[in-house]
């Protein structure tokens, strides 16, 4: 036992491991983890060190477990199945009995629209507990849900970590909106009117720009851009009387 460097063992050594040998890339296994790759690769730094081995050589991009490493793989999995199921398994979760809170991370916009089903749903379930809508958009949603800021994020967002679970909730259809006693177009728009006149971006982020920009894009067309605001009513009362007009759902 005295000869055992006990200071130099930590869980997170054998779970890189793991991770390593089920990915055979430090990449990988960094995204298994939710770590960035230089921890990763110091933690498997310090196992290599503790054991004494280099336990994955490169050959091209895949790392290789050499004979130690192979022989250690069950047993390491033993520990962590023990773990996981046995030490450190979870209770129950039992709704009713929940008196803590739970975060739900929304857009503007899904908030008003799923906001209160939601919280019909949470206090019926759960009837003591506190709900809290927090307000969240696609540059931020995936950080809070990593950080814990929030149990579940609901809207649009452009881009989510593969690691993240997701569900598909509905489709639904924009529509353009202007004041057509200012415009006076024929209806339905021509794209030549659209891309004419100024236009009004619902944003989260400030980016005053949205998926339409990338479809105009991919048509050789852009659009002019010249407010953006976080309120879908701001947009809705801004067309009225001015030559502008506006894509929202």
């Amino acid at each position: 036992m005295d000869r055992i460097n006990w200071k130099g063992v930590d869980l997170n050594l054998l779970l890189t491991f793991e991770a390593v040998m089920a990915c055979r890339s430090v990449s990988g296994a960094s995204e298994r983890l939710h770590l960035g790759q230089p921890a990763t690769s110091y933690n498997l730094k310090r196992l290599r060190i503790l054991l004494d081995d280099p336990l994955f050589e490169r050959q091209g991009n895949i790392m290789v477990p050499t004979s130690r490493a192979m022989e250690l793989a069950p047993k390491i999995n033993t520990v962590l199945s023990i773990i996981r199921d046995d030490i450190l398994q979870p209770a129950a979760f039992e709704p009713a009995a929940f008196t803590e809170k739970f975060v739900v991370g929304f857009t503007d916009y899904a908030e008003q629209v799923f906001g209160p089903d939601i919280f019909d749903h949470l206090i019926q379930a759960a009837p003591q507990c506190q709900i809290l809508f927090q307000a969240i958009d696609s540059g931020n949603c995936e950080q809070a849900l990593e950080n814990g800021d929030v149990d579940i994020a609901i809207g649009v967002f452009k881009t989510s970590g593969e690691h993240l679970c997701r569900t598909f909730l509905y489709r639904e259809k924009h529509v353009c909106l202007f004041d057509n006693t200012i415009l006076n177009v024929d209806l339905p728009i021509s794209l030549a009117e659209y891309l004419a006149t100024p236009q009004l971006v619902i944003t989260a982020n400030q980016a005053l720009s949205s998926p339409v920009d990338i479809t105009l894009a991919d048509m050789n067309e852009a659009r002019r851009v010249v407010l953006g605001s976080t309120r879908f009513l701001t947009l809705r009362h801004m067309i009225n009387g001015r030559r502008l007009l506006c894509v929202m759902a």
